[in-house]
């Protein structure tokens, strides 16, 4: 029973990996998150200087270890949308959720 409980740990273990490691390449891809923070206004020399100050111009490895570092100490990031941490976000939300998931 122990070595089924280990074997199904460590298979969860690995989708969560893969399915944060897909989820992070597509957010990754989808386009320059500045456009959204700083609009067209700003200068390329003021883009270039805040791509590097966010990490934006770092290798994609490097991206999604810093990702997953800070995902595993409960910081998400900020929601570039809402202008606010992803995590207060997330649990502003939480309760109409959770009311759909246990209503159905």
């Amino acid at each position: 029973m122990f070595s089924f409980l280990v074997k199904r740990l460590f298979q969860a273990l690995i989708v969560m990996f893969v399915i944060s490691l897909v989820a992070f390449a597509i957010q990754d891809n989808l386009g320059d998150p500045l456009r959204e923070l700083v609009g067209q206004s700003v200068s390329e020399s003021e883009r270039q200087a805040l791509r590097d100050e966010l990490g934006l111009n770092d290798p994609f490895i490097t991206k999604y270890t810093r990702f997953v570092g800070n995902a595993l100490q409960g910081d998400l990031g900020t929601s570039y949308f809402f202008k606010r941490p992803a995590v207060e976000v997330i649990l502003d939300k939480l309760v109409a959720t959770l009311e759909l998931v246990f209503g159905a």
